[in-house]
């Protein structure tokens, strides 16, 4: 027992300071590297927290960097923290200028930059994660492959919905593949007004889809976010796709099980891509 507790103790030892990662716990504290000393120089962190389906909240305790360069009306934040929520730049920060509390339904990403002059004590940021039970509604895809089906299906799916799945970027590649496809459809109407699938690949939308017009096979090395968005009427089968994430030789498990059929998460299908 006491070196369970030992080993928990020195695990969020090491959480505290790093530069970057994913954040899967539901809740923690994270700090920027050394802190409350100096940060180092020439530092590129990026800290993503998954909604996951839930909602997240993020709120800052601490912040001081360096102060910006000021010309006139004009500053330029030479090391900043950047906040990203989904797609949406939320803005830059430096100085002493801290950010506001967050919550939200989308991803959130931390930026942190730093150039290769004046340093300062950094920052500190508290956050919590609260995930839907049961829905079978979106969630981070860490598995290396997969099939994940919409809510209910092959069953109609709900009104209202909205769900994002979202596979890691990986430097040997990811393809991700529609089985089935049926949603309501865009009647007379340009684009997908109604019920809809986005697919982006990094930051970019690749593309809107409804009715039976389904997506395309995805094949990238960027993070793939699968967003699926319902309104209040007409309903229909929804969706079936199969996600593969290439690993090295030395760390694949060719005999790996996904997760039980129906969860909405990752079946039990076999794969064949």
């Amino acid at each position: 027992m006491l070196f369970a507790i030992l080993g928990v103790l020195c695990l969020a030892a090491v959480a505290r300071g790093q530069c970057g990662g994913n954040l899967v716990d539901p809740q923690g504290d994270v700090s920027s590297p050394n802190y409350p000393e100096d940060y180092g120089p020439n530092l590129d962190c990026k800290w993503t927290i998954p909604a996951r389906g839930g909602s997240v909240t993020v709120t800052f305790q601490d912040f001081v960097i360096q102060e910006p360069d000021t010309f006139l009306f004009f500053s330029s934040c030479k090391d900043y923290v950047e906040i990203q929520i989904g797609d949406s730049d939320e803005g830059r920060y430096c100085g002493t200028e801290m950010p506001d509390s967050i919550t939200t339904y989308q991803d959130v990403h931390i930026i942190f930059k730093t150039d290769d002059t004046v340093g300062a004590s950094g920052f500190q940021f508290s956050y919590t994660t609260q995930r839907p039970l049961g829905t079978g509604c979106g969630t981070h895809l860490d598995d290396s492959y997969g099939v994940v089906t919409s809510p209910n299906f092959p069953a109609d799916y709900p009104n209202n919905a909205d769900c994002t799945w979202t596979i890691p970027s990986n430097v040997y590649g990811t393809t991700v593949t529609f089985i089935d496809f049926l949603l309501e459809d865009g009647g007379f109407f340009s684009g997908c007004p109604y019920d809809y699938v986005e697919i982006f690949e990094g930051r970019d939308s690749i593309g809107t889809y409804c009715g039976a017009d389904i997506p395309p096979r995805i094949a990238t090395t960027k993070e793939v976010r699968i967003k699926f968005e319902t309104d209040g009427n007409t309903v229909d089968q929804g969706f079936k796709f199969k996600y593969l994430v290439v690993v090295p030789p030395s760390t694949a498990k060719p005999n790996q099980t996904t997760k039980p059929e129906g969860s909405g998460e990752g079946s039990g299908d076999s794969l064949i891509f």
